[in-house]
């Protein structure tokens, strides 16, 4: 299955959000797991079905120790949480001082991760360096993108980590991770976007311009269980499935969409329905290209088909909402 993993370089440019958003859009199943080495916050952000915040057990917390033996690849699953909407999410470590202590078990992680039966992984990998102990993730994985701004000093260290990433990947040859860019701005400023990813690539060969993914604070809210009317007319929505349509382009068969849609009404035998968990809701829902509210199918955006007059596909939708606000 495929592994894609999103980094920052400096700040908080919106590498958590970018993940969150594409674990969500992927058209099939996915993990969400936070990887950020300084302490992650996607259990803050996200909440369980109830309503209360994720914790931090089960999580890599708990599944580190047991990957001092190796890992079976469905024992990841054991230790996800389900947030709101269906997602699985494997939460992050607490601090700096966790991920350090599990240094020499990433590879282990990675290995497991990229073997996941029935899903794809998405990864938060958080702040970059050369020091960062998550490095084995990326190397492992499919696609690693970089999350940058359109500003001088997130453009300046962004080319440093890419330069860094694509020298540290070169020994792996055929097996190395393709590198992607996007850039997270307000939608007014398509151009400062655009130039700033022509800036960074200028200095990194064969790096994947990835398009720009809408700064939208007021639909961000639905990542926190908060209302947001009709999220997947949002502009952060529909750019997500822009940058969601350009990865599975641009890397090739391991990212391949599958050949029939992902049904959520149909039972899954993935290992997530072991825990009562469904295969989750927004992500494997109809997904529309960005720009207009057309489905895959030919379905229009009020959800009915020519001729007909009741929506179609009911439940994918209500559960996509119900993540989505």
């Amino acid at each position: 299955m495929a592994l894609v993993s999103f980094f920052s370089a400096k700040g908080a440019p919106g590498a958590t959000t970018t993940a969150m958003l594409v674990a969500a859009l992927w058209p099939r199943p996915t993990l969400l797991v936070d990887a950020d080495g300084a302490g992650g916050d996607v259990g803050l952000r996200l909440t369980a079905p109830t309503g209360a915040p994720l914790t931090r057990n089960p999580g890599l917390l708990t599944l580190l120790p047991l990957a001092r033996h190796g890992l079976a690849p469905g024992v990841v699953l054991d230790h996800s949480q389900v947030a709101l909407g269906g997602q699985r999410v494997l939460v992050g470590l607490e601090n700096p001082a966790q991920a350090e202590a599990a240094g020499a078990l990433w590879p282990t992680l990675a290995q497991a991760f990229h073997e996941l039966p029935g899903m794809d992984v998405v990864i938060d990998a958080g702040r970059l360096n050369h020091r960062s102990f998550q490095l084995p993730l990326l190397q492992r994985s499919d696609v690693v993108v970089g999350v940058v701004r359109a500003d001088p000093t997130s453009v300046v260290h962004m080319r440093q980590r890419l330069s860094l990433l694509h020298e540290t990947f070169a020994p792996l040859g055929a097996d190395a991770p393709r590198l992607g860019l996007v850039c997270v701005e307000d939608v007014q400023h398509q151009g400062e976007a655009a130039s700033a990813i022509q800036t960074v690539a200028a200095e990194v060969p064969d790096v994947l311009d990835l398009g720009q993914v809408a700064l939208d604070p007021k639909a961000v809210r639905m990542f926190h269980g908060e209302p947001v009317f009709r999220p997947e007319r949002s502009m952060i929505v529909r750019s997500g499935h822009t940058l969601v349509e350009r990865l599975l382009a641009a890397a090739g068969p391991a990212l391949a969409p599958p050949e029939e849609p992902y049904d959520v009404t149909q039972p899954t035998p993935d290992p997530a329905a072991r825990n009562g968990a469904g295969p989750g809701a927004v992500e494997h829902a109809e997904t529309q290209p960005a720009g207009d509210h057309a489905h895959q199918n030919g379905t229009p955006a009020d959800g009915t088909r020519d001729g007909e007059e009741e929506p179609v596909l009911r439940r994918p939708r209500r559960q996509r909402r119900r993540l989505f606000r």
